[in-house]
């Protein structure tokens, strides 16, 4: 039931960002990058240590990760390879894109018990969004500012709240509400970086909100917590 709660939170938060991107005209990829970047949590190394602190048990976090990495990555790279390769691809060519996608094809390997390649992902990740920080100015007027602020948002306020609405509509003991709602007020993870660096789309903007998220998480996890604790 956390789980499902989680996933209600991510489709939700994900669509609205979507749904502005088109009143506002943005291109398929840049739309997409945004939508991950308001959606897509850092389960790993901020999940866990938060996981284990604030829940005392790190399990819920392993299916929030599985679910990001075998639903939710997969679909966000077939729409990014399709929307920004050359020509129309044809049915059979969309079907084999996710095949040719290395990050996606690294990360269902990862699966597998290889120890180099899952102690080197999270570090390398870290390095790709490192190179880029000298340039990120989070609160500087920019072409991509209102998508920055508002996934921001919507992945730092709005997420968590869906989940704690939908979590008290299912009647989830206070354990498994406060487990989905945590998990949903993750910030963005730096996957989205890389997601949108191997497509060359949205990158500022990816850099932006992961910033952004992660410092304001810093208290806005604290806020989140408080409040499900005695609300």
């Amino acid at each position: 039931p956390a789980l499902a709660v989680f996933v209600v939170s991510t489709v939700v938060v994900a669509a609205a960002y979507l749904v502005v991107a088109r009143v506002l005209r943005r291109p398929a990829p840049d739309a997409t990058i945004g939508a991950l970047a308001a959606s897509y949590v850092n389960s790993a190394n901020v999940g866990l240590p938060v996981a284990a602190y604030v829940l005392g048990d790190v399990a819920f976090i392993i299916p929030v990760t599985l679910f990001q990495l075998l639903v939710v990555a997969p679909i966000g790279l077939a729409v990014l390879d399709a929307t920004t390769m050359a020509g129309r691809p044809t049915v059979a060519r969309a079907a084999l894109l996710p095949l040719r996608n290395p990050i996606l094809v690294v990360s269902v390997a990862a699966l597998a018990p290889f120890e180099l390649v899952g102690a080197a992902a999270v570090p390398l990740a870290l390095l790709a969004l490192g190179l880029a920080l000298p340039g990120a100015r989070p609160f500087s007027p920019a072409p991509h500012a209102a998508e920055r602020y508002l996934a921001s948002a919507l992945k730092i306020v709005v997420q968590p709240a869906i989940a704690y609405g939908v979590g008290r509509a299912l009647r989830l003991d206070d354990t498994m509400l406060r487990a989905a709602v945590v998990a949903s007020a993750l910030p963005t993870a730096q996957n989205v970086f890389v997601f949108a660096s191997r497509h060359d789309r949205a990158t500022p903007l990816a850099r932006d909100v992961i910033v952004l998220t992660t410092l304001a998480a810093a208290v806005s996890l604290f806020v989140v917590v408080t409040l499900v604790d005695h609300v």
